[in-house]
């Protein structure tokens, strides 16, 4: 009888263990029969950071370029009824070393993944809160809410801003603003295959994938971007 019970619970257990296991999959990544370019697309799940005093998006990794009395974090907010990624920076404008205050969430992208975003589209829902600015002599962008692809040669940004569609380029750093309205949810897909076709780039087999909002120092103040969702379709 003991036996019984036992060959009874073991085939049970497994079945438990690959339930939760597929559950814990899907909230990961989504309904999907294989594991997708970007993990943790909507920002579901968060983690203490090993080195600054909060948490961030698991599976994504942090990185903060801050002035002495700069101030930037990360957090999971609410914004106009939906839970987000809030990334948030506070520009002193002294005149330090740092021209930059920025916060940076990133998660590296590897063959599979890369191909995947190249050959695909990056989907994203987000949500601006200041006006894109340029340096009137350099065209050097002076803040920035956004995408970077960071492939170690070239480096593309995406800009979300209330201003007509532009591109424009500095040496190996291409910026493309994209339209979209200030305080309100915006869902916006693009082609990052083509914008580097358009550049006359080779595409890359590793990239960084960058959320980054920032501000250089002629900016003094708070500026703060939101992220509910992103990931290749």
């Amino acid at each position: 009888m003991i036996k019984a019970v036992r060959r009874f619970f073991a085939p049970c257990s497994i079945v438990v263990c690959l339930s939760v296991i597929s559950l814990l999959f899907t909230q990961l990544y989504g309904t999907t029969s294989e594991a997708p370019a970007i993990v943790n697309p909507r920002f579901k799940y968060w983690t203490p950071d090993p080195i600054w005093k909060f948490e961030k998006p698991f599976m994504w990794e942090l990185s903060l370029l801050l002035g002495p009395y700069d101030r930037g974090l990360v957090r999971q907010d609410t914004v106009d009824g939906r839970i987000c990624l809030g990334m948030h920076v506070f520009q002193d404008g002294a005149n330090d070393e740092y021209h930059w205050a920025t916060v940076h969430v990133r998660q590296n992208l590897r063959e599979r993944a890369t191909r995947k975003l190249f050959e695909g589209s990056l989907d994203m829902w987000v949500y601006p809160t200041f006006r894109h600015g340029r340096y009137p002599e350099s065209g050097h962008p002076m803040n920035v809410f956004g995408v970077e692809i960071n492939d170690g040669t070239n480096l593309l940004w995406l800009v979300f801003s209330d201003q007509p569609d532009q591109v424009y380029q500095i040496e190996h750093h291409r910026i493309v603003t994209i339209s979209t309205p200030l305080n309100q949810w915006s869902h916006r897909e693009v082609q990052i295959g083509k914008y580097y076709s358009d550049a006359g780039w080779k595409p890359p087999s590793e990239v960084a994938l960058i959320l980054l909002v920032g501000a250089t120092k002629v900016y003094q103040g708070d500026f703060a971007g939101f992220f509910l969702e992103i990931r290749v379709k």
